[in-house]
């Protein structure tokens, strides 16, 4: 398993920062998965300082380097993978988040359409909220997803979806 990957599972994220970063920086085709792994913890970082900074002792000035770091981070993944739907989803969810910019659960279905909805099932936590019958196939494969590799958004998903 990636360096970036065992550490942001061991909950050593400052030092998963390092290596998504690293790795992104010095490989001609980065992973998906560093870029939105990293933008998460960025997210994080910048927006969850009770919940996630206290917790994991994140120095302050890590909400700084994550307010300005998150965004350009996707942005930067979307230049490899253009249409990738868990991109895109995230992009859109984190403004929501962060600046209560408009997403609603018809945006996600149509972020799901416009991009076939077949690369990611990360959307379909955002759609659970909505309705917990439509999407239940779709969440017992993503809670194992997020079991087996219990990385920073993959806990975040899972305190969404877990029964």
């Amino acid at each position: 398993m990636n360096k970036a990957i065992t550490k942001d599972i061991e909950k050593q994220y400052l030092e998963a920062v390092k290596y998504y970063k690293e790795e992104i920086d010095t490989n001609t085709f980065p992973p998906l998965d560093y870029f939105i792994n990293l933008a998460f913890l960025y997210w994080s970082f910048a927006t969850e300082q009770i919940e996630f900074n206290d917790p994991n002792h994140i120095p302050d000035e890590w909400s700084v380097i994550g307010e300005k770091n998150f965004m350009p981070t996707i942005d930067k993944g979307l230049e490899y993978y253009h249409n990738n739907i868990e991109l895109i989803f995230w992009r859109r969810y984190f403004s929501y988040r962060l600046y209560m910019s408009d997403f609603s659960e018809d945006d996600c279905k149509i972020i799901l359409k416009t991009n076939d909805g077949h690369d990611s099932l990360v959307p379909y936590f955002f759609l659970y909220l909505f309705d917990k019958t439509s999407y239940e196939k779709q969440i017992i494969d993503l809670r194992k997803i997020c079991d087996d590799l219990p990385t920073a958004k993959n806990i975040y998903i899972n305190s969404f979806i877990q029964k």
